[in-house]
């Protein structure tokens, strides 16, 4: 949501100063949206397979879901998951696989719970999340090159708009007609299609692409605290060491401590 607020309030702002001084109707130029638009367009879809470009679309909506699930929120899934195998055993987590919607704490606790050993489990789960970023990143290289794309074909629009603004020129002079109006109106029209372009780059591409790097990054760090997790669980540390170690990844003001919640609570349960 605060993506596409933010998205929506910028393009608000753009508008508003457009139209100050200015109508906005003005900004307006078919064939420079044509060559920037369209430039782009070919540009990517000549640099990347088609069934790439196609599955960006799926890739654009992630970054209008929710965000990723916080780490403190699976330390604290880590450390009842081991609290109850405890209590119990690794059976009784089969109930939790059951119920989480993330599908790295399913698969790790499926591998746990039939009794896999810890080597194995590291490499199923460290394949998995390998080809994950892989195809994260080939969303996030698609919306870079756009990046680069856009301002050079609003270059190539700009040139192509001096050449014929130079040609007006030329046939104004010879015909005795005056230059200047011809100048100011070429001048404008060569401008517009930089402005298509780095507006393109800039509201568009770059922020995406940076959008989905740093969701890729915080997903890898949230499913490299799983997988640690995971193999503690199935070694059977004790649930507050398991809190500890995955702390160690967060910055001191993100840790938590769900372990002494835990242990007040059921103090609590207790009778007198």
């Amino acid at each position: 949501m605060a993506t596409f607020l933010a998205f929506l309030g910028g393009i608000s702002l753009l508008l508003v100063a457009m139209s100050m001084g200015t109508q906005i109707s003005d900004f307006w130029d078919p064939a420079a949206i044509m060559i920037v638009f369209g430039g782009t367009s070919a540009a990517i879809f000549i640099s990347f397979p088609l069934h790439h470009v196609v599955k960006v679309f799926g890739v654009l909506m992630q970054i209008f879901k929710k965000d990723v699930e916080s780490p403190g929120w699976i330390i604290g899934s880590m450390v009842r998951f081991s609290f109850k195998a405890r209590q119990q055993s690794l059976l009784s987590l089969e109930d939790d696989m059951k119920k989480t919607d993330n599908r790295f704490i399913r698969l790790g606790l499926e591998m746990v719970i039939d009794g896999h050993p810890g080597p194995l489990i590291r490499d199923v789960l460290e394949t998995e999340l390998d080809f994950v970023l892989i195809r994260h990143r080939k969303g996030e290289h698609v919306f870079k090159a756009g990046g680069k794309f856009a301002p050079a074909f609003g270059l190539t629009g700009t040139v192509i708009g001096l050449v014929q603004m130079l040609l007006s020129l030329a046939a104004a002079s010879a015909s005795g007609a005056s230059t200047t109006a011809v100048l100011a109106r070429g001048m404008a029209v060569a401008l517009m299609t930089t402005f298509y372009g780095v507006l393109l780059s800039n509201l568009f591409f770059v922020p995406i692409a940076e959008k989905l790097k740093n969701r890729t990054d915080e997903e890898q760090l949230s499913t490299q605290i799983i997988i640690e997790g995971i193999l503690m669980l199935q070694a059977g540390v004790n649930p507050r060491i398991i809190e500890r170690k995955l702390n160690s990844f967060l910055p001191p003001d993100q840790r938590v401590s769900y372990y002494n919640e835990m242990m007040k609570r059921q103090r609590a349960q207790q009778p007198a």
